[in-house]
């Protein structure tokens, strides 16, 4: 990403410099807001995807802990017997999981095939407990 950002704004400014050597003054200073905006972008980008999930299944529980920007809060907890994975609406497959009223998405962040891979994952496991 850092690579990224050196080529996008080294570039911005080489052809601010030799606009501002063909008459346009203006084009360094909009270079220069241009490469802030950019950055900050990158940044924010970044940091949206320092996301991740922790899934554990006991015998005595479902517990799912969610990390945002370093920060790991426990999401929710549920029986491993009562707890009941919903079927995934039309359209975009999600992962949802539900007990007692309460439901919570996991994996929201995975790509489609992933999300199918994890509630496989999790139906199998929930199932081999149960039994």
């Amino acid at each position: 990403m850092v690579a990224a950002f050196v080529a996008i704004g080294a570039t911005c400014l080489a052809v601010a410099l030799w606009s501002a050597t063909q008459g346009n003054v203006f084009a360094p200073f909009f270079a220069v807001l241009d490469v802030i905006v950019v950055g900050a972008v990158l940044r924010l980008v970044w940091r949206s995807g320092e996301c991740a999930e922790w899934i554990e299944l006991s015998d005595d529980a479902l517990t799912i802990r969610r990390e945002a920007r370093g920060r790991s809060v426990e999401a929710a907890r549920f029986h491993p017997y009562w707890v009941r994975l919903r079927p995934a609406p039309q359209g975009r497959p999600r992962v949802v999981l539900s007990s007692h009223g309460r439901s919570l998405e996991v994996g929201a962040f995975l790509g489609e095939q992933e999300r199918e891979a994890l509630a496989a994952t999790l139906r199998s496991a929930l199932q081999h407990l149960r039994n």
